[in-house]
């Protein structure tokens, strides 16, 4: 709209510049709105005002007269750039003050058309494809009428948009005390076992609950205690579990407690030499957990 004004107003001079400003000097003022209109015919029936520049502290006071001498408007404005650039500031200001207070050009403007908007689509950015977490907890692991403690490590990775997943857990308890035969508390074993298999997420929200199914390999080692004569022995074992875990989650994190039942199929058969006395391993472990995890949640 100031270039459509300003443009009219240059076509009509009504305006005289004068004053003390040396950067820019009204000539140089006077130059630009010649260079921009290169018209110099008149406005019959317009009062002629008249424009006075001054400089003040590394700045340009501009101040508007109208032509029995009432000062109609005035500005101060920061001389930044060039001496042309103020220039051009000042052309601007005028011509908008002469469109404001001369009526024969204020209702001669004609606005033009504007272009036509281009409307692009603003696509949302893509949401992330996985959806995984890593944590550590601390479990109880109940065997053979003996609850030990323990630690794991659980981890699970699937698609954004699914509920199927991946499921990964290492976990390693405290030593059990077994019996065998007469001889009670004469074996001492631990476990550390992986598991890993598919896994099942239902959310809701920041609450989350998984079910999964693993395949276990784990490292089992065994020590004779207060016998005459003790060994220890290191195997590794082939088992399967099932289980389920309760996630609540708050930005990356998630809080956790999980149920996990794991056996581990065979015969483990402990023997005292030269004794007959033996035992039997349990078959199956209780694993009840807590924990934190980060990660990206739904």
């Amino acid at each position: 709209m100031i270039a459509a004004l300003l443009a009219l107003w240059l076509a009509h001079p009504l305006l005289d510049l004068g004053g003390d400003s040396t950067c820019p000097t009204p000539a140089e003022v006077r130059d630009r709105l010649a260079q921009l209109s290169g018209s110099t015919s008149g406005h019959p029936g317009s009062d002629q005002h008249r424009a006075y520049l001054s400089s003040t502290d590394g700045m340009v006071h501009v101040e508007l007269l109208g032509s029995d001498g009432r000062l109609l408007a005035e500005r101060t404005l920061n001389r930044t750039g060039s001496c042309a650039d103020v220039a051009e500031a000042v052309a601007v200001v005028l011509s908008t003050w002469e469109a404001e207070f001369n009526p024969n050009i204020a209702t001669s403007v004609v606005l033009p058309t504007p272009a036509p908007c281009e409307v692009k689509e603003v696509k949302p950015p893509p949401a992330p494809s996985l959806r995984f977490d890593v944590g550590i907890g601390l479990y109880a692991s109940i065997t053979g009428g003996e609850v030990v403690p323990g630690a794991t490590v659980a981890a699970s990775l699937s698609p954004a948009h699914g509920h199927l997943g991946l499921a990964l857990a290492l976990s390693a308890s405290s030593t059990h005390s077994q019996s065998v035969g007469s001889a009670t508390g004469s074996a001492h074993w631990t476990r550390a076992a992986l598991a890993a298999g598919p896994q099942y997420r239902l959310n809701r929200g920041a609450l989350m609950l998984d079910f999964h199914a693993d395949g276990v390999i784990a490292l089992l080692h065994v020590a004779g205690v207060g016998l005459p004569s003790t060994a220890s022995h290191t195997s590794a074992q082939f088992g399967v579990g099932a289980g389920m875990r309760g996630l609540w989650a708050w930005n990356n994190a998630a809080g956790w407690i999980g149920l996990d039942l794991l056996a581990y199929p065979g015969h483990d058969h402990l023997e005292v030499g030269g004794s007959g006395d033996s035992g039997q391993l349990p078959h199956l472990e209780v694993q009840v957990a807590s924990g934190l995890s980060l990660g990206r949640f739904p």
